[in-house]
């Protein structure tokens, strides 16, 4: 060898400090996989305590035996729109039943029938009866239902209408606070916002309150829009769950491949 050639420093790690950080990544990462799945299959117990495995369908009224309130909620509505849409206040107030009507004779709200349906108004409070699907377990799939009374009261956030829910009564047991607190603001009419009928007039609402046995719509000109509450993250709380600790998967994910690395470096000095 010449004498002149620069010498190779024996490398500081030894090729045990390597092993034993990827030993230490891989457990990282087991320990965390095995708690995102026992996670997952504690969210499903718990789930099943307040949901059924079979949907209990919401009843709407017939049209045919409600012809003149049909008629009649035709009439209001066709009201509202003309007052909304010449800039005039224009004023809407709906009936438990008008609701209901509302739901099953026009097709904007056909996703709602069978799951969703107002049963009675209470001071400002609305009571429904609802059938909501829910992601079942990891493994098996397939939906759970949440069969029951949610009790909440309507506002305006941000051009939809939203309902704060008080509590969901069922028959089984008792629906956490922790649940419902992932699941309120409920938020009705999200689906609608882009739809080119619904959308605009939803946009110019400018109040909603429960008032002599109705559900009032106000659209005033010139009036303050209600200020937009801030977003959770979308998804029910199994699909928020599995976000936050996919995130935290692929950091140790990152930290593995780097010490894989880092530890061949050290078991093969250049």
């Amino acid at each position: 060898m010449p004498e002149d050639a620069p010498r190779r420093e024996p490398s500081s790690r030894s090729p045990a400090a390597g092993c034993a950080i990827i030993t230490a990544a891989i457990l990282s990462l087991a320990f965390l996989a095995g708690f995102t799945i026992w996670s997952l299959f504690k969210l499903d117990r718990e789930l099943a305590r307040f949901t059924e495995d079979q949907q209990d369908p919401v009843p709407v009224p017939g049209l045919e035996s409600h012809a003149a309130e049909v008629n009649h909620l035709n009439s209001k509505l066709e009201t509202f729109r003309t007052d909304a849409g010449n800039r005039r206040p224009a004023r809407l107030a709906l009936s438990p039943l008008e609701i209901n009507l509302a739901i099953a004779a026009f097709d904007a709200f056909k996703d709602l029938r069978g799951t969703f349906a107002v049963r009675s108004l209470d001071d400002d409070r609305l009571h429904i009866a609802i059938s909501f699907p829910l992601r079942g377990s990891p493994l098996e799939g397939g939906y759970r239902y949440l069969n029951g009374t949610m009790i909440a009261s309507p506002r305006l956030d941000g051009g939809e209408l939203v309902l704060d829910i008080e509590r969901i009564e069922t028959s089984g047991a008792g629906v956490p606070d922790g649940f419902i607190g992932q699941m309120s603001p409920y938020r009705l009419t999200e689906r609608y916002r882009d739809h080119p009928a619904l959308g605009p007039w939803l946009a110019r609402l400018s109040s909603v309150e429960v008032a002599d046995g109705a559900v009032r719509l106000a659209a005033v000109p010139g009036a303050p829009a209600p200020d937009a509450a801030e977003r959770k993250l979308p998804g029910g709380p199994l699909l928020r769950t599995a976000a936050v600790f996919g995130a935290v998967f692929l950091l140790f994910l990152a930290v593995a491949v780097f010490a894989l690395r880092h530890g061949k470096r050290a078991a093969n000095p250049p």
